[in-house]
């Protein structure tokens, strides 16, 4: 036998507060609608033994409580009351009696024989203890509760051992109640004997999978401990001759446990036993649990699986726009492609419904495919739809990037005949590309009015600066704004930072400002503040000034101890350029800036 701790811990004190509400159903009926309705005498003598308690009058108090009793015995808050007093007084083990008395007359009072239990220990009254539950046990035949609620007692007074043992006793007894294995599992998993644990958890989802809540919230509770168990859980699951229940509660808790493979085997198994019917409803729940767990790779197979059982049209091109969607969740690009390319394929040629599907088909192929696949696919979509609006976005996003691959010739001729904002675009950063900065800035203008108003503002700054700058600027910030156009802002701060000597000093502003905006998007702070620096100090009347130095300002003001700086920034901004648009906004900065520093 362990050693008994000097007290009860804490499962066991839990299991006290627990079970108040139990006393109250395990009295007779009408005791229990009275206890229900605490009647006003009850409710009085409770009060007045409390306010004697509180006044230091715990003789008076005690006598309250044992004439509440007297008049109701069924009143068993005033055995909690007893025992808190008798604890206060310092003579806890006077409250066993009372418990007693009490027990005689209500004998399912669950919530009071794990007081007396406690009190047995908490008093150095062990060898009573089996005693206790023993007579628990007679009072309650055939009932769980005596050795599920006696089991953390055990645990604490006398080890894990002995209440695994008592609740051994309690399922031969009882024929293996699932609440019986559901505690021992608890027992064992405290004790850290994880895969005892487990078998034990399982063996009570085997008998009854209403317990599968329990469980999943004891697995949740187990820390760094939770994937080795719930392993086991579902491994135990799924041993021997599983039963149909067994498989498919073994694949939900695989399947919320993120255990995905697992999962998969066992609904794969649980497949086995079921006609068309019920195969199909599993695995339509399979997937949408795993839809909102988000374990899309799960999803994606088992809607895949429905895919193979179905044969009407419609279905099977719902199910793959599903697939289409989890499978991106997924990251699973190939399945993603397989799924649209049949959506598409099932609907008739030339259809509003087809070229919706091949549309998001072409634009996941123009980011992830092969290009030789990518641009033949491109070709058949435009021959088949060759006025499509969608032809603008498509062909823009496949030569930017051919452009990327370096292939500007095949990018010009995806564009070729097109027309449309995202084409012109294309075609404008082609020709500034190739050195026709004339031509590539005019480009620029004529794609402004079909443009989003976020990209026509930078695009009409852009076109702006290339019109005003020196061949060898206007070069530099060509090669600029192609890269960062082409998804690579890092290549355009160090193509700004290895040529910007060489730039005249009236085009300085307009290829820093560009320089900075490219470092603000690869992430660069220290790059972007050190090009608006430069043009704060060295080009106050330029026109990029303003919105320069209220940029750097923030920056400077988000860091730590930059809020006086900032401040100086804003203050000379506002002096220096009072008519500029952006001086209402530095109005506001300095001014939370001061609030800050008040």
């Amino acid at each position: 036998m362990a050693p008994r701790r000097a007290r009860v811990g804490t499962l066991a004190l839990a299991l006290a507060a627990g079970c108040i509400l139990a006393a109250a159903l395990a009295v007779p009926t009408s005791e229990a609608a009275g206890q229900r309705r605490l009647p006003r005498i009850e409710d009085r003598m409770l009060r007045d033994a409390s306010t004697q308690e509180a006044r230091g009058d715990l003789e008076g108090a005690e006598a309250t409580l044992q004439e509440l009793l007297r008049r109701r015995p069924g009143a068993s808050s005033a055995v909690f009351a007893l025992e808190r007093l008798s604890r206060t007084a310092g003579r806890l083990p006077a409250v066993l009696p009372v418990a007693d008395a009490f027990l005689a007359r209500n004998p399912s009072a669950s919530a009071v024989w794990s007081l007396k239990l406690r009190v047995l220990v908490e008093s150095d009254s062990l060898s009573a203890l089996n005693g206790a539950v023993a007579d628990w046990v007679r009072a309650m035949p055939g009932s769980s509760a005596p050795y599920v609620e006696s089991a953390p007692v055990y645990a604490d007074a006398l080890g894990a051992g002995e209440a695994a043992a008592l609740i051994e006793d309690g399922l031969r007894a009882l024929a293996d109640p699932p609440e019986l294995l559901v505690a021992l599992g608890d027992v064992h998993a405290s004790a850290g004997r994880i895969e005892d644990g487990a078998e034990a958890w399982a063996r009570a989802l085997a008998r009854d999978r209403a317990q599968t809540a329990e469980v999943l919230r004891r697995l949740e509770g187990l820390g760094e401990e939770r994937e080795r168990a719930s392993a086991a859980v579902v491994a135990a699951l799924g041993t021997g001759p599983a039963t149909t229940s067994q498989l498919e509660i073994g694949a939900e808790i695989a399947l919320r446990e993120g255990l995905g493979g697992e999962a998969r085997a066992m609904a794969e198994s649980a497949l086995e036993r079921f006609d068309d019917r019920e195969a199909r409803g599993f695995l339509l729940g399979f997937a949408r649990r795993a839809e909102d767990l988000d374990r899309f790779e799960s999803a994606v197979w088992a809607y895949g699986r429905l895919g193979e059982m179905t044969r009407d049209e419609a279905e099977g091109r719902a199910n793959d726009e599903r697939i289409a969607s989890v499978a991106l969740a997924a990251g699973d690009t190939a399945a993603a492609l397989g799924a649209l390319s049949r959506v598409a394929a099932s609907h008739p040629p030339g259809s509003g419904g087809r070229r919706a599907a091949w549309t998001e088909e072409l634009r996941l192929r123009i980011a992830a495919d092969d290009m030789e696949t990518v641009r033949e696919a491109f070709a058949r979509y435009r021959e088949e739809f060759p006025d499509a609006g969608e032809l603008d976005s498509l062909s823009a996003a496949l030569a930017s990037r051919l452009m990327r691959e370096g292939d500007t010739a095949a990018a010009l001729e995806v564009l070729n005949g097109i027309e449309g904002p995202g084409a012109a675009l294309e075609r404008a950063f082609l020709l500034l590309e190739g050195g026709a900065i004339a031509e590539g800035a005019a480009a620029l203008q004529a794609s402004l009015p079909d443009l989003e108003p976020a990209d026509a503002t930078e695009t009409l700054a852009l076109a702006l600066a290339l019109s005003r700058l020196t061949p060898v600027g206007a070069l530099l910030a060509a090669r600029a704004a192609v890269s960062a156009h082409r998804g690579d802002p890092a290549a355009a701060v160090r193509a700004v930072q290895a040529g910007v000597d060489a730039v005249p000093a009236t085009d300085l502003p307009a290829v820093l400002t560009l320089g900075a905006r490219a470092a603000d998007a690869a992430g660069l702070p220290a790059e972007a503040a050190a090009f608006r620096r430069t043009i704060v100090a060295d080009h106050a009347d330029a026109p990029e000034f303003p919105e320069t130095a209220l940029r750097l300002a923030r920056s400077v003001a988000s860091q730590s101890g930059g809020a006086q700086e900032a401040a100086q920034l804003l203050e000379e901004l506002i002096v220096a350029h009072p008519a500029s648009p952006v001086v209402p906004s530095a109005r506001r900065e300095l001014e939370r800036l001061r609030g800050i520093g008040e």
